[in-house]
């Protein structure tokens, strides 16, 4: 008899004066159901923000909250109540109050459903999240494809997980919590099957342009990876713990192929790269930007997330424009040697400004990530960014952004801060890191800087490096303005603009 199985996303909480929140298919889920498809064909997608694409503030709690999909009321009322499995994917930490009170909702609806729970925010807290959320029967942790196959075959051979299944967290009968081991890494990914997108509501995010990167022409954009974990090991992100430092790539005529069943079958136009490192072997990029331009797929495709410059050169550069890339992100972080050291940024200042020319002579658009208020970071230290934003407005750098340094689960200055007694894990931090793009809420872990220090910074420094942009290649400003009356993205602040714009529309009209 076939498992009846439901998948969940739950709905992302954003920051009431965040500019943007992107509204992205959830890959991690469609990977997972591909795994749970070998077991079963009775599967049930509820995608909360592909259902519901919008952002709206509703009154739950003490705060208001500003929620991206659907409320948990409406989650509980499309799942099936004779559901035996509920998976229920949570990525980002900032999401747990509102997911706590999902997962309430859901064992309401299924008091006798076996409820798993993954993504990072899982990863990174495990007991704290089956604490917390008593609804939660078994957490998996890290990449989740081999363990999640092991938990199905426990439960189809014996009708039971056992408890001491790498990779999960697992609550026994007696209530107890245990944490095994975990996991080995897939190592070679020409043995991971694509992701099963059937059953989730892609046309709403086709139909209405959403995606990570920026909506060249209005086209229907798809995400895709590449490649899995990061060789670096930076204090500030969750890889080490979520991915290990394992970093593997998949053929690029595997990727290639992808792609092109996406063009097919959905008429896909742009795609969107969401690996944490993209670009690591300059063998790799080489060879996928060869073999785009010999098939000729008539798509664009971008690098959102973020990269690295060492392998993209004056020889990468002008084959990624060739091969249809058009926007791209770096992610330095910072332009100060100190904090760059301290965060385990292994990156050379100059050779990241060198890359960024390359890409820039050739009409690509470039976008720099920068972070600010590093625990023990100083306003000399800030100023030192400061120069190095002028530098890359200098070089041609379409967009910048500065964002807030938030201590997520699962980091290297997470656990610092914890041990120190700077974190206390309730509504408020969880609230908080929510601020990491806002333009009026700041919480500094600093204690060189105030959180009005951090909010003139963010001002400040985007305010220069558009004032820059803008001065140095005035024909920009007019080119934004043009696109923003034709609702036409080409890079990410008319991306931000436009959005901003279609929220206090949506506003209005409600």
């Amino acid at each position: 008899m076939a498992m009846k199985v439901s998948l969940i996303r739950i709905p992302t909480i954003i920051d009431v004066t965040a500019s943007t929140a992107p509204v992205c298919p959830p890959i991690g889920l469609a990977y997972l159901k591909k795994i749970v498809s070998n077991f079963t064909n009775e599967i049930q997608v509820i995608d909360s923000v592909g259902n519901f694409p919008k952002i709206r503030t509703v009154n739950d709690g003490e705060f208001p909250i500003t929620l991206l999909g659907q409320t948990k009321e409406k989650i509980a009322s499309l799942l099936a109540k004779d559901t035996e499995i509920i998976l229920v994917s949570c990525m980002f930490s900032q999401d747990w109050d509102y997911a706590k009170k999902v997962l309430k909702e859901i064992r309401l609806k299924c008091p006798k459903s076996i409820i798993i729970a993954g993504g990072e925010h899982i990863t990174a807290l495990p007991k704290y999240s089956m604490e917390s959320a008593q609804e939660i029967d078994v957490c998996v942790l890290g990449e989740g494809e081999m363990t999640l196959q092991n938990i199905f075959q426990n439960i189809q051979k014996n009708g039971s997980i056992d408890k001491n299944l790498p990779g999960t967290c697992v609550r026994d009968k007696d209530g107890e919590i245990i944490q095994n081991i975990t996991q080995s890494r897939i190592k070679d990914l020409a043995d991971s099957t694509w992701p099963d997108w059937e059953g989730f509501p892609l046309e709403n995010y086709f139909s209405e342009g959403h995606g990570f990167g920026v909506n060249f022409d209005g086209g229907r954009t798809m995400p895709i990876i590449a490649s899995r974990g990061c060789p670096y090991e930076c204090t500030f992100c969750s890889n080490p713990l979520m991915w290990t430092t394992l970093w593997n790539v998949r053929d690029p005529e595997d990727v290639y192929n992808e792609m092109k069943l996406y063009v097919e079958k959905y008429q896909i136009t742009n795609f969107d790269f969401y690996d944490l490192t993209a670009i690591v072997k300059k063998q790799w990029i080489v060879d996928f930007c060869k073999l785009l331009i010999k098939n000729n797929l008539n798509i664009i495709w971008q690098l959102p997330s973020g990269t690295r410059s060492e392998a993209i050169d004056g020889e990468v550069a002008p084959l990624l424009k060739q091969a249809g890339c058009r926007n791209l992100s770096y992610a330095p972080e910072s332009g100060s040697p100190e904090i760059l050291e301290l965060i385990k940024k292994k990156m050379s200042i100059k050779k990241m400004l060198d890359s960024m020319k390359s890409c820039v002579a050739e009409g690509l658009s470039v976008k720099v990530n920068i972070i600010c208020g590093f625990p023990k970071e100083t306003r000399k230290h800030l100023i030192e960014t400061i120069g190095f934003i002028i530098q890359t407005a200098w070089v041609g750098c379409r967009d910048m952004s500065i964002n807030q340094f938030s201590p997520y689960p699962g980091t290297e200055l997470f656990e610092d801060l914890l041990k120190a007694n700077k974190i206390k894990l309730d509504e408020n931090y969880f609230r908080r890191l929510s601020y990491y793009s806002s333009m009026t809420n700041a919480q500094s872990y600093s204690d060189y800087l105030s959180n009005l220090d951090i909010l003139i910074y963010k001002t400040f420094g985007s305010a220069l490096f558009y004032f820059i942009t803008f001065i140095r290649r005035p024909w920009r400003l007019f080119q934004l303005i043009r696109n923003i009356y034709m609702q036409n993205e080409t890079d990410r602040l008319e991306k931000i603009l436009i959005s901003y714009l279609g929220r206090l529309r949506y506003r209005y009209k409600t």
